[in-house]
């Protein structure tokens, strides 16, 4: 009897462990980003699949099969899902990205407005919420840039 107790007891500590540790991976805290910036995030354990809810606010790559490079786009609020090669999942977090509101100046021509990045000299950047024509112009300039680099 006391040998079926503690078995009981063994089993019953298990299962409390084992769901404590899926709820931490579950509910791990936010990640912050900034946009533009890439920052590194190290698992637990092999990742083989990473499913972002909104790419177009961030994305993850693959490093190595324990590290995953997140890189915000714009700003916003999405969730990712890291799962191991069965499927489980390793980790569900939110993800949130901003601008670094330091380095920008915002200029208000009439009801028209414009981004500039200074730091320490000003230069246009395409920003959510710009005039739609100063917006096209920036990022027309930025993706001729990326040509000439050979970025697609």
């Amino acid at each position: 009897m006391r040998a079926y107790r503690s078995g009981l007891k063994t089993a019953l500590l298990a299962l409390v462990l084992g769901a404590a540790g899926l709820q931490s991976a579950r509910a791990a805290d936010a990640i912050d980003l900034t946009i533009d910036f890439a920052k590194l995030l190290k698992l637990n354990r092999p990742a083989t699949t990473i499913v972002i809810g909104n790419p177009g606010i961030a994305d993850a790559t693959v490093g190595s099969n324990q590290t995953i490079v997140l890189t915000g786009h714009s700003a916003g609020t999405t969730n990712m899902i890291a799962m191991d090669d069965k499927g489980h999942e390793i980790l569900n977090t939110t993800v949130r990205v901003s601008s670094d509101s330091r380095q920008l100046t915002t200029v208000f021509y009439g009801n028209k407005r414009q981004t500039f990045s200074c730091d320490p000299v000003c230069e246009q950047v395409v920003a959510v919420g710009d005039a739609p024509d100063a917006f096209a112009q920036a990022k027309s300039q930025i993706q001729s840039r990326q040509e000439i680099s050979g970025i697609k």
